[in-house]
């Protein structure tokens, strides 16, 4: 990190060292020692400022000099010490960790009057003496019954209806009428409303219970419900039973005995659910573990936190293009959400100390979140920002009363009043509980209009109250007739129902003072910035300005001299950063592989594409016959590509490592999307074969059958070793003939070094091969020394991704996996007919990581290894197919880990099915081999060549993951690999080569292939070997 630091501010400052040396030492003594005490005193100001802020504002809202802090476990007063903290973690623990402090504080009438209920609910619950009277008498036919109970204990039930979010509203608004009317609320008929229909309420008797029907639906007559005359009538009633889906504290203000009474309760109107939900409302552990297991794991780290919340309203609810637009349109607008660079313009952001923004989505589809997150991951943001996109569960359709459901529902809610601003969805009581829990004014998205995005998309609320849905349309007695929006100044229309629902508001300007309080601050931290930089300026003067040239150039590291200088930095990044996100390698090149690319690097210039001999090579390949060969010419082997990504870069390094013993110059066929996926990586030339390359168009129709098929030439015998052909088609495949094999022989190869071209075709990484070949084993022993870093050597020094495809590597590491403490790779590939999930294949992964110490086991009650500072592991998986990365992200989530690690689980896409030459694809495809390799441990599936780049090119000995057999999971699961070397699968090992495989200690089986040999680091000298 200090090193990143020192090398931000030479870009910043980029200060001339004879500036600095010019300079005096007392000069520079007495410039720090200035800007030190101005700092200092800057500091000073700012708590000044600080302090009078928080008076100020606590001041205007309460007249109260008293504050919420982050320590004040009882949110000011809110909350009754005495309860047992380990039972319920997160009574006490909310504030404590993760909120910032309030701005709304709770009135002393309000912490007196919760005092008051307490004592009443502790005289009347359940179980007393009071209660058993109660409810003996509920049953008793004695109509007096009603005013002979006037004066005891009064009860209100509340039944849970409808989804979470409804019941979490309709409970906080129950016991609000509890408070106002002293009754006792229990949580679970007679109808008031049909009573009132049916003319059957009497002043001259009460009944011994009603039921409140207040449903989004109720009728007129239910409504009366809140006025006042109706009030006085049901508060005689000693049991009322509530059946609600709607918030409807807003409509208990009509009422004038009730608002009195609010108003001393609530000085701050909107904060009636606020104050009310955080006294009522305390996670289980079960749930309070999810909530802080996933914030650990994904936002604690994030420098800010925007909560998204999408709920569609629609017969047939799924993912819908113009909602989406909606929600970019609204967040961008809004300057919540960068717009992200079209390629074309941008230039990428490479700043070293980038904000990292966290977006937690929740909704019951995942689309949306995973078409953010792809958003940002292919393109920069316009403001350099990093977006990590997070969505804890999409379950596609909602289970109330599913336990399980439920509470992953209750702990989303939750994470989303943790950010630090929230979008949510029109008329969504999801959305109501998460930013009133939070204190937030929330941006709303309207609700979409024939299936196109609103416009505006959205508005803020001026209020953190939530909104009555379907409320009175009118006021009662004196206000009848009279917009119910209207009948109070502080009671208004929602902003998102068009002239329906009704929320609170508060009478003054809150975001005024809000404001103006933020400008102060504000202008205060600016003041101390401006010191602090001159603070870090003064110190970059004492700094010789030498060290920090050195430092800036160090950071542009060739890897051991692997690399050639000279190349233009902005034009592939990667080239020389790809070391800024690497651990250091401990696998050094031997001086004789530098040499030897330091030596090629010259042969490629002068044979390369554009050069004379590389014209004198192409006019003799045009006459397609047969031609004496000098040895004073360039020769060539050409690359094409062939299968899927990770064959191709296996086959392309196979390719150059022939090359380089054997003196040829390399050149790959560009008709694909090579140049789409990487750098030139020879200095001054081009490794792309030019489009008008004499076989260019035969290329394609080289195959076993054509005639310069040098395995086809073998078999027919038309091989003649006093000429040589103008070129050779070299077939190198898992399934090739013994004939094709030859290629590797020492007496085949003494007459294939006189052919000027060959073209190869091939989907192995067949390196290994090259070793049983004594006179290129000679070769290859002094180029690497340790056997098993040919591939990880010779991968670094080619390939280098482009910047679009570097800029995908970056911001994912960066927003992901940077700020873990360790990150595993799990690398799934299915090799089944269909391809998918596969439980078994869950289960091996599982048995795996586990039973290897990459993952923990899941606690059991009681069994939890609780730290105060636990450590953060992110796992990054790939995989065609997102099952298996949600199945350990909900594992993780629903369960705390025996370590007490936290896990976080990443994965950048899941398209499902291989789009070979598509380029977007082939681009995520390369990021994440990228990915995989920058992890600090790795599992990876059998057979699968992505894997095996990933673990080359990050120095990796994997864990493998053995193929299944009949649909169970082997045992043991996995094998740890002798090598980072990867596997050859069906080594092309020829008769000549039998018994010198029995001979080369350093040539093996591979683990998990019976059929594939693979390179393992044995440290024989160069003398023993002749």
């Amino acid at each position: 990190m200090l090193k990143q630091t020192k090398v931000n501010m030479y870009h910043i400052f980029q200060i001339s060292g004879d500036v600095f040396r010019a300079l005096g030492l007392k000069i520079k003594i007495l410039i720090t020692v200035i800007f030190s005490g101005l700092l200092i005193g800057s500091v000073i100001l700012l708590s000044f400022s600080n302090n009078f802020n928080d008076q100020l504002l606590d001041a205007t809202l309460n007249g109260s000099s008293e504050s919420e802090t982050l320590h004040d476990k009882f949110i000011g007063g809110l909350l009754k010490p005495g309860f047992d903290e380990g039972s319920c973690v997160s009574r006490y623990t909310q504030s404590l960790l993760y909120r910032k402090p309030s701005p709304y504080k709770p009135s002393p009438y309000l912490v007196s009057k919760l005092r008051s209920y307490e004592k009443l609910h502790k005289r009347c619950g359940p179980g007393t003496k009071a209660y058993k009277k109660a409810t003996k008498n509920l049953g008793h036919d004695d109509e007096n019954y009603a005013s002979i109970s006037v004066g005891k204990c009064r009860y209100i039930v509340w039944v849970a209806v409808y989804g979470l979010g409804n019941r979490i509203l309709t409970l906080a608004s129950v016991f609000l009428y509890a408070l106002l009317t002293n009754r006792v609320v229990l949580e679970y008929s007679r109808c008031y409303g049909t009573m009132l229909n049916n003319h059957a309420i009497s002043t001259n008797s009460t009944p011994r219970h009603l039921y409140l029907h207040i449903l989004h639906d109720s009728r007129d007559e239910d409504k009366m419900f809140f006025c006042t005359k109706d009030q006085d009538m049901i508060d005689k009633v000693p049991w009322l039973i509530v059946k609600a889906n709607v918030y409807f504290v807003p409509s208990l203000w009509f009422n004038p005995t009730f608002q009195t009474e609010l108003m001393k309760l609530f000085p701050q109107k909107e904060a009636v659910f606020h104050h009310l939900a955080r006294y009522l409302y305390h996670p289980t552990n079960q749930v309070w573990g999810m909530i802080t297991r996933y914030h650990d794991a994904h936002l604690a780290r994030a420098d800010d936190r925007l909560g998204i919340q999408i709920r569609v309203f629609s017969d047939k609810a799924g993912y819908f293009q113009h909602v989406m637009d909606q929600i970019l349109s609204c967040t961008q607008r809004e300057k919540l959400l960068p717009k992200v660079v079209s390629h074309e313009e941008s230039k990428l952001n490479m700043s070293e100390s980038q904000k990292l923004k966290a977006v937690l989505v929740t909704s019951l589809y995942p689309e949306y979140a995973d078409r953010l997150k792809n958003m940002f991951w292919e393109q920069p943001s316009s403001t350099g920002e990093l977006i990590e996109v997070y969505q804890p569960s999409g379950e596609r359709y909602q289970q109330t009363d599913n336990k399980l459901h439920d509470q992953k529902a209750l702990a989303e809610m939750y994470l989303l009043s943790l950010t630090d601003n929230i979008v949510t969805s029109a008329r969504s009581t999801f959305g109501y509980v998460a930013h009133s829990l939070g204190g937030l004014k929330p941006w709303l998205l309207y609700q979409p209009r024939d299936a196109s995005a609103p416009d505006p998309p959205c508005v803020r609320s001026t209020s953190i109250d939530p909104c009555h849905l379907t409320p009175p349309s009118h006021g009662c007695d004196a206000d009848w007739g009279t917009d119910s929006g209207k009948v109070v100044p502080f009671v208004k229309h929602c902003e998102d129902r068009d002239n329906d629902g009704l929320k609170l508001f508060d009478e003054f300007n809150m975001k005024k003072l809000e404001d103006n309080i933020s400008f102060k601050i504000s202008g205060m931290t600016k003041l101390t910035i401006t010191f602090a930089t001159c603070l870090v300026l003064s110190m970059v003067l004492l700094l010789p300005s030498y060290n920090i040239s050195n430092l800036h150039k160090s950071h542009l590291t060739t890897t051991g001299g692997l690399l050639a200088t000279g190349f233009d930095e902005e034009s592939c990044l990667s080239r020389y950063h790809q070391s800024s996100l690497r651990k250091p390698s401990p696998f050094k090149p031997s001086t004789n592989l530098v040499s030897k690319l330091r030596s090629y690097e010259m042969l490629h210039k002068r044979c390369g594409p554009g050069s004379d001999a590389y014209k004198r090579a192409t006019k003799r390949l045009g006459n397609n016959n047969v031609i004496n060969s000098n040895g004073d010419d360039c020769q060539y082997v050409v690359w094409t590509p062939m299968f899927g990504l990770g064959n191709r870069i296996l086959s392309m390094v196979s390719v150059f490592t022939y090359a380089l013993i054997t003196d040829r110059v390399m050149l790959v066929d560009q008709r694909n999307d090579i140049a789409d996926l990487f750098c030139e990586p020879f200095p001054g030339t081009s490794w792309l074969l030019p489009l008008d390359f004499p076989l260019t168009d035969q290329i394609d129709n080289f195959n076993r059958t054509h005639s310069h098929c040098y395995g086809t030439m073998l078999k027919n015998h038309t091989v003649n070793t006093t000429t040589r052909p103008s070129h050779l088609y070299i077939d190198i495949f898992h399934d090739s003939r013994d004939h094709d094999k030859m290629f590797f022989c020492e007496e085949n190869q003494a007459f294939i070094k006189n052919v000027p071209w060959l073209v190869v075709k091939s989907n192995l990484y067949y390196a290994p091969s090259l070793w049983l070949i004594p006179s290129f084993q000679t070769k290859l022993i002094k180029l690497f020394p340790q056997k098993d870093t040919v591939f990880h050597h010779l991968s670094h020094y080619l390939f280098h991704p482009i910047n679009q495809v570097w800029g995908m590597v970056t911001r994912s590491y960066n927003a992901y996996l940077s700020r873990a403490d360790e990150v595993l790779g799990l690398q799934i590939r299915v090799f089944s007919t269909p391809a998918g999930y596969f439980q078994h294949v869950m289960d091996q992964i599982v048995s795996c990581t586990q039973r290897e110490k990459l993952l923990p086991e899941l606690a059991t009650k009681g069994s939890q290894n609780i730290t105060k500072t636990p450590r953060l592991k992110a796992v990054l998986v790939t995989s065609l197919h997102p099952e298996y990365s949600d199945e350990l992200k909900n594992m993780f989530l629903e369960r705390p880990s025996l370590t007490g690690e936290i896990i976080e689980v990443y994965q950048p896409s899941g398209e499902r099915v291989q789009q070979t030459d598509k380029k977007v694809h082939d681009q995520k495809a390369l990021a994440e081999i990228y990915l995989l390799s920058l992890t600090d441990k790795l599992v990876t599936s059998t057979r699968s060549t992505f894997g095996y780049v990933a673990q080359g090119l990050g120095g990796l000995k994997p864990w493998i993951l053995y193929e299944p057999r009949h649909n169970k999971a082997p045992d043991p699961p996995c094998v740890r690999a002798m090598s980072m070397e990867p596997c050859s699968l069906k080594a092309p090992i020829s008769a000549c080569q039998a018994e010198t495989i029995k001979t080369t200690p350093f040539v093996k089986y591979c683990e998990d292939r019976i059929t594939g040999i693979k390179l393992e680091a044995v440290l024989i000298s160069l003398h023993a070997t002749k």
